[in-house]
């Protein structure tokens, strides 16, 4: 029987297409892209095996290429694309170009075909995917802020009562008025009527609840990152004013820190940057950049205040850059040297030590012992100003 070329059927065989997915709980808006031209646009389930059934079923031997905004929906989607055949990225909300006129005309269908757009361009680059281990001890990490904000609220609201009806406790129970153990056991008081006695017996127990969620979670938090990476988290800690929730905190929001192709983009995550706005001669350099990770920052700048009264190469690094002005701005600087201390030390897989930059040269040492901290050379000549630290006079 003779056959047409109606019953062959199309070899996409090499070629690329591109996925702009706008994922929404319910549904998917999805807008495919080949050549330059929009072939396809519709809306499905949240369903990754129903859109590769749907790719081989149109385009048969493609290569598929996916990209979606991060967002509350997380990385599952990420995960079943690519375990059906799909190369997929996630890719930040504020990375995706867009007119003004776009941003005027925000719709789920617009924003799947500029995603599908600037993919096919080459624009969009996607965000580094933690494993779902990994964002479960990150999940983790972040329920014991929540529970530290939720302690700091049930102790300022009991505050809060006491001071509205001057209730005075004594020094030997809490000096300064803290609220340690002994005062909550005094607070065990009778006011002048029953309702106010339950008020302050409720604001009580709930600090009390409070406190002991917190040091039950804290407790299980350190277990996780010893069982996840317990050489990383004794190194961390060696580094003055490292503490404990310090080091807990950069091995559960960054996983890894080889991941960084280099010091500076790891400082930018950390919001350890400048920025500037410049235009002609006009150069305005600002303060530390917004966009960073918000839960690491305030935990490095705490610990560099640490750091300077416990390390004496700290301290002195602190009063170059000082120098009777803001320590505020002093103190950044600080920070991002403690952090490329920390990115040194995990990824050297040794402890930290004090008087690593002797007077002696340390590539006269010999391998054995080049450094005394365990960093190599190739290490610091990556991290600027790392091993330079000025001695105090």
């Amino acid at each position: 029987m003779l056959r047409t070329n109606l019953q062959k059927q199309n070899d996409f065989t090499g070629q690329d297409f591109y996925i702009g997915l706008d994922v929404h709980k319910h549904s998917w808006y999805v807008t495919i892209r080949s050549l330059g031209i929009e072939v396809g646009h519709f809306t499905q389930a949240p369903d990754a095996a129903a859109l590769h059934q749907y790719l081989q079923r149109n385009f048969p031997a493609g290569h598929y290429h996916s990209a979606y905004e991060a967002g509350f929906c997380g990385t599952g989607g990420h995960e079943q694309l690519c375990q059906a055949g799909i190369d997929n990225i996630i890719v930040h909300a504020a990375d995706v170009p867009s007119t003004d006129k776009q941003k005027k005309n925000k719709t789920d269908q617009r924003d799947s075909r500029a995603i599908a757009d600037h993919l096919e361009r080459g624009n969009l680059h996607g965000i580094y995917v933690l494993s779902q281990e990994q964002q479960e001890l990150r999940s983790l990490f972040r329920l014991r802020e929540c529970r530290v904000k939720d302690t700091t609220r049930a102790n300022n609201r009991l505050k809060s009562f006491l001071m509205y009806y001057s209730i005075i406790m004594p020094e030997r129970v809490s000096k300064r008025g803290d609220l340690t153990g002994r005062a909550l056991a005094w607070l065990d008081l009778e006011l002048r009527s029953v309702a106010g006695t339950i008020a302050l017996q409720q604001y009580v127990a709930e600090l009390k609840y409070q406190r002991k969620q917190l040091f039950e979670l804290t407790k299980a938090l350190r277990g996780q990152v010893m069982a996840y990476d317990k050489q990383t988290y004794t190194n961390l800690i060696t580094i003055p004013g490292m503490g404990s929730i310090t080091a807990m905190g950069l091995i559960a929001e960054l996983a890894d820190f080889r991941r960084f192709e280099n010091p500076d983009n790891y400082a930018s995550l950390l919001g350890l940057c400048p920025w500037e706005e410049s235009s002609g001669d006009c150069i305005k350099t600002k303060g530390m950049q917004p966009r960073c990770n918000p839960h690491l920052r305030p935990l490095i700048i705490e610990a560099s205040w640490h750091s300077i009264r416990k390390s004496r190469n700290m301290f002195a690094y602190y009063s170059k850059h000082a120098g009777g002005k803001n320590g505020k701005k002093a103190i950044v600087k600080v920070a991002r040297k403690l952090a490329m201390i920390a990115r040194g030390v995990a990824m050297s897989g040794q402890p930290y030590q004090e008087d690593y930059n002797n007077d002696q040269s340390p590539v006269k040492k010999g391998k054995a012992e080049r450094f005394s901290s365990g960093i190599t050379k190739q290490h610091i000549n990556k991290q600027p100003g790392y091993g330079r630290l000025p001695m105090p006079g």
